[in-house]
């Protein structure tokens, strides 16, 4: 088969409305188009308070050293809507479990802006804007590499070796669904914090996620490498370019064509996006190209 590029499609989090209520104990209808979402821009644009979710995960969305909520998503998507007339005194940022992100969309805030990439089936579940950013991924191991892995497919042959990844991620769904690596091959935790514990601690060998906070991680750490960025593959062998945007409702339609029309024009203006993300490590290489759209990635999917 000849191999091609595609964009993610895993089947991580899907998330139908009968799971989304069972998992919050909510009504199927505080999961699913809202009257609420629909007038959400608009009571916005009025002044109202606007509920954003975000994983507290570097450097997308996290909290700083003076508890301010910063980062590459929230410095691009903050932009944006000040340019919808929301400012940033109107928004109420929600630190959230990142497999809570789009099953608390409606009830626990509005909107998501945490860097997720877009995939099939997470577009079942939610509306995702066109990615502002595209990321490969990279491996978290021990100063020099002791066991020589190059990329997520090394341990497919190597059943001694354990991969850490995060709870929810599109790399925990890589080696679930995609590699197929049998349970005790992988060990999932809910952040970063915990998986690096675990790499030191010498009960992984490994931490696979975005190749952006690796590196910072890897940086800030004599003890710590990356190996050489790289694009997982799914089953086929085919590469997956993870793909970053801001989450919205089902309802939201008319609030995510909005940012998307902004958005457009923030990507077509390099300096602009580069003045506002490049602070984060973000240079580029990053930026999606013009066919890297949400209704591209979602397919059938999208809404």
């Amino acid at each position: 088969m000849t191999k091609r590029t595609i964009w993610n499609r895993r089947n991580l989090m899907r998330t139908t409305a009968a799971s989304c209520a069972a998992a919050l104990g909510l009504t199927l209808s505080a999961c699913s188009a809202t009257a609420d979402a629909e007038t959400l821009l608009e009571e916005a644009q009025d002044g109202g308070t606007l509920r954003v979710a975000y994983a507290d995960e570097e450097p997308f969305a996290y909290t700083d050293s003076d508890g301010n909520v910063v980062g590459q998503s929230v410095a691009m998507h903050t932009y944006l809507l000040g340019e919808l007339g929301i400012e940033e005194d109107q928004i109420d940022w929600v630190q959230t479990e990142w497999d809570s992100l789009i099953p608390g969309l409606g009830s626990n805030h509005d909107m998501v802006i945490a860097g997720m990439y877009v995939n099939a089936d997470r577009c079942e579940a939610a509306l995702f804007a066109d990615p502002d950013y595209v990321m490969p991924d990279t491996l978290l191991v021990p100063a020099g590499n002791p066991e020589n892995l190059e990329n997520i497919n090394s341990f497919i042959d190597r059943d001694d070796l354990v991969v850490g990844v995060m709870n929810g991620t599109t790399e925990h769904a890589n080696v679930e669904q995609d590699l197929e690596l049998d349970d005790s091959q992988y060990d999932v935790h809910p952040n970063l914090s915990a998986l690096v514990r675990e790499l030191k601690a010498g009960r992984i060998d490994a931490v696979a996620l975005t190749d952006i906070n690796l590196r910072l991680e890897a940086e800030a750490d004599d003890d710590l490498d990356t190996v050489e960025p790289f694009w997982p593959t799914d089953a086929d062998g085919n590469d997956i370019i993870g793909a970053g945007a801001v989450v919205f409702p089902d309802g939201a339609n008319n609030f995510r064509d909005a940012v998307n029309e902004i958005l457009h024009e923030t990507l077509e203006d390099r300096d602009l996006w580069l003045s506002l993300v490049g602070e984060y490590g973000f240079n580029e290489d990053n930026i999606p190209d013009p066919d890297i759209t949400a209704e591209n990635i979602c397919g059938d999917s999208y809404q």
